[in-house]
């Protein structure tokens, strides 16, 4: 079994438990792969959990912020003066090591958006979608272990 074999066998079945059981809860399973994609794309392993969580949640403060700014002023110019003042913010606090993976961040954010602000949901599914990557990180080095061969 190659490497990439065992990972995609891994993945599938965990994706698979997730699809089900979170629906089952009345989870917002579409978060957790949110969280899913951004640990692999942090590198996987304590660091990537780590960096992903932080710019997961992150994004996710700054998401709520605009979205609460909407109340302030909802006019055009200042949508977009927020949006960019936001942008500038994720792109800045990226020279932070745990806060380094921008596209993370901003998918914290744009999960904000898409739930219409439903954060205490995205707190627990963006941890689990986390928590799914490392499941099928780690289960698919466990099959190549197992039944690899290079």
């Amino acid at each position: 079994m190659s490497v990439i074999m065992a990972n995609a066998i891994g993945t599938g079945i965990f994706c698979c438990l997730w699809q089900g059981v979170g629906s089952a809860l009345g989870l917002a399973t579409w978060i957790g792969f949110v969280g899913c994609t951004s640990y692999f794309s942090a590198g996987c392993g304590k660091t990537g959990f780590i960096k992903s969580m932080c710019s997961n949640y992150t994004g996710l403060l700054w998401g709520m912020l605009i979205i609460l700014s909407g109340g302030i002023n909802n006019t055009i110019i200042f949508g977009a003066v927020v949006t960019g003042f936001f942008s500038w913010l994720i792109v800045f606090q990226s020279h932070i090591d745990v806060l380094s993976m921008v596209p993370n961040t901003f998918m914290g954010g744009f999960s904000a958006f898409a739930s219409g602000g439903d954060w205490k949901m995205l707190l627990i599914c963006l941890l689990l979608g986390n928590i799914l990557g490392v499941s099928c990180d780690y289960s698919g080095r466990f099959l190549f272990k197992k039944f690899g061969k290079e």
